[in-house]
């Protein structure tokens, strides 16, 4: 009897162990599925391509009991994964993978599976210099994007300035900092260096003149004196530039006129500018003082138009007080046609507000 009643609170405790070990650990009831990847706004709509950095959501049974995962061959970070057990929501890792199989894998301590996704890698983006007209000794910025996900950082990654490597100062996301030479030379490139996809030229010469238009030095236009400025707010760049400062009751709505513009007289275009405009930028420094927001700026090529509107994304253009290198391919701006003299205007146009903008260096240069 005694026997009996030892075999059956064995079998009790047992059967108590077996379900405390399901409830502690469900993974090792409920076998490790996937049945969805969607993004955080539609659990329903399954996802087949991603972003890096993207949030996604990973649908299944026993996903709680999941201690890695990998996204191609990166593994996630766990602490910024939440974890349920039909649900993990985390953040694509923001690093290149070094075999792309386009797949989730995720494991637990005995099982893994997998599901069908797609990363979108994005392309390192080389834009150019920020100004190319930056002063020998002083620091240039190298513009783009996906410089940190390519590995150009200070301690990785190489910039040259010409034939000498720099040391690359600051590195972020979307720009690089470097210290000019003091006996830097006009028309060098620049290259940079990336441990994963090697080599990119930066787009344009530092100090490119080109078929100068008008630098102001000296100033030799007709009208507008008023707004040749040499300094001291904003500095100079290459000595005179133009600065127009208007205020809003001063210049309305569609108004141009000598009291708002300035021209410069006798411009020479290169006969190859003028018979291949398609190879040619037309590059300009800009600097704003006051952001621009729905004032347009003509430049009027005689009997061409072209009017900028750098704010056309919707986001006011501004530039902190610092000089900028703007490059419009030409036959954007010319369409086509040949200005039929040799004059250069620069003027406000379209809808008055407040404006606070300098130019300098207006040149046509050849694409890279």
């Amino acid at each position: 009897m005694k026997t009996v009643k030892y075999v059956l609170v064995m079998l009790m405790t047992a059967g108590l162990g077996i379900f405390a070990s399901c409830s502690d650990n469900e993974n090792s009831c409920t076998p490790l599925s996937i049945t969805r990847i969607s993004t955080v706004t539609d659990r329903e709509q399954g996802l087949e391509v991603a972003n890096l950095a993207q949030y996604i959501i990973v649908q299944g049974t026993g996903l709680d009991g999941v201690k890695s995962i990998l996204v191609n061959d990166v593994p996630v970070d766990m602490s910024n994964a939440y974890t349920t057990a039909n649900e993990i929501t985390f953040p694509i890792p923001r690093v290149i993978p070094v075999e792309v199989n386009n797949l989730i894998t995720l494991s637990t301590a005995t099982e893994s599976t997998t599901a069908p996704l797609s990363v979108f890698i994005p392309d390192l983006r080389v834009d150019g210099m920020y100004n190319e007209f930056t002063p020998a000794g002083g620091t240039m910025k190298i513009v783009g994007d996906f410089f940190d996900l390519y590995e150009i950082t200070t301690e990785s990654g190489q910039l040259f300035f010409g034939d000498q490597e720099m040391d690359i100062i600051r590195a972020v996301q979307d720009t690089l900092y470097f210290n000019l030479p003091e006996d830097a030379i006009a028309g060098t490139k620049i290259k940079i260096v990336s441990p994963i996809a090697g080599e990119r030229l930066v787009p344009g010469r530092y100090y490119e003149r080109g078929n100068m238009l008008c630098d102001y030095d000296p100033y030799t236009g007709w009208g507008g004196n008023n707004y040749v400025n040499n300094g001291p707010v904003p500095e100079p760049i290459t000595g005179n530039y133009s600065r127009f400062k208007i205020a809003k009751e001063d210049a309305a709505d569609w108004e141009w006129s000598g009291t708002v513009a300035i021209a410069q007289i006798g411009v020479n275009y290169w006969d190859d500018v003028k018979a291949n405009q398609d190879n040619y930028q037309l590059k300009f420094e800009v600097n704003t003082l006051t952001a621009l927001s729905k004032r347009q700026i003509r430049f009027f090529f005689e009997q061409i138009n072209y009017d900028w509107e750098p704010f056309a994304s919707g986001l006011a253009f501004k530039t902190n007080g610092e000089w900028q290198t703007i490059s419009i391919d030409l036959n954007e701006v010319w369409k086509g046609d040949v200005p039929n003299t040799g004059t250069l205007q620069v003027m406000g146009n379209s809808f008055a507000e407040d404006t606070d903008i300098c130019f300098d260096n207006f040149r046509i240069v050849p694409k890279n």
